[in-house]
């Protein structure tokens, strides 16, 4: 009989036994929760170092504000709710900021931006003023919607004040007579001194009608006068073909919206309402007061534009009757 050896291989061998499924994941679970223990510490010691750190607080000097011109800064920061208390920047949102601004009938919209560490950067952009509306008492700057958003800076006093109106015009009684004078005029004329050189050319309406309230800062003039308002004061001596310098345009309770020309001519185009005399009326008036002024300007007094399909209206000349 004959015996061989077989040769051995790995399919021969037989391996460790390995350690138990459960344990290799108890050990897992231990390591995760230590770890995930750790990180909330370390969470919660940052976000408590980033609440309460005073490199992250918010002063008065670190908000910056740009595209203020027509509303006092002070007054901005005074309605901007939490910001005097030096408040954490990341407790800070730039929505509420903007929302609170937006409250200013000064502002039309507004940007903001929180950035760390503590910086906050506010842009205001501001109604723009078409034009300015004077009742005698106070003048105020209107935009093109119509609303009363700031008091007109640097408007002259009354005639009847000549001390405030030197001040104001930024004149000393008893300084240069040619200052004073013309300080004088300026009240006497009952115009505009504007300490802003932006707001030299803004037209001016001098409304003297009177009313049951005083207006106020954010009120809206009636739709009515805005329409007719922006109309007549586009008007220009150029426009119009006239040898004036200035126009003034003035509304009362008697005549209604009036033109006056430094040569003496008054344009009355009267009242207007939503049915009997509507604003799209006067570019019709305003043609009429052109072929009037083009043969009658150097001795046109006095012009009424009753304008109907017949007629332009009425006027007189200087020294008898039209």
């Amino acid at each position: 009989m004959s015996r061989f050896l077989r040769q051995a291989t790995d399919a021969g061998t037989i391996a460790p036994r390995s350690a138990a499924p459960e344990a290799r994941s108890a050990r897992g679970a231990s390591l995760a929760r230590a770890l995930g223990a750790t990180g909330m510490i370390v969470l919660t010691v940052l976000l408590l170092w980033l609440l309460t750190d005073e490199s992250f607080r918010v002063t008065e000097a670190d908000v910056r504000f740009e595209g203020l011109q027509y509303v006092d800064e002070a007054s901005v920061r005074a309605h901007l709710v939490g910001l005097e208390r030096s408040p954490n920047v990341f407790r800070i949102r730039a929505s509420e900021i903007v929302a609170d601004l937006q409250g200013l009938p000064q502002v039309k919209a507004a940007y903001a931006t929180v950035t760390v560490p503590a910086a906050v950067s506010v842009l205001v952009e501001e109604r723009q003023p078409v034009f300015a509306w004077r009742d005698g008492e106070a003048a105020w700057l209107v935009d093109r919607e119509g609303t009363l958003f700031a008091p007109a800076p640097g408007h002259a006093a009354a005639a009847e004040d000549p001390v405030a109106g030197d001040e104001v015009a930024g004149t000393d009684p008893s300084g240069p007579a040619d200052e004073v004078a013309e300080a004088d005029a300026v009240a006497e004329a009952g115009q505009i001194a504007w300490a802003d050189p932006a707001l030299v050319d803004l037209p001016v309406v001098e409304d003297e009608r009177l009313v049951a309230e005083p207006p106020g800062i954010g009120s809206q003039l009636p739709l009515i006068d805005l329409l007719v308002m922006r109309q007549l004061l586009a008007l220009t001596p150029e426009l119009l073909g006239s040898r004036a310098e200035e126009l003034q345009l003035r509304v009362d309770q008697h005549d209604g919206y009036v033109l006056q020309s430094d040569r003496g001519w008054q344009a009355i185009f009267g009242h207007y309402t939503p049915t009997v005399q509507p604003p799209d009326v006067v570019p019709r008036q305003v043609q009429c007061l052109v072929w009037l002024l083009a043969s009658e300007e150097r001795q046109l007094e006095r012009v009424r534009l009753a304008v109907s399909e017949e007629a332009c209206g009425t006027f007189t000349r200087f020294g008898k009757q039209g």
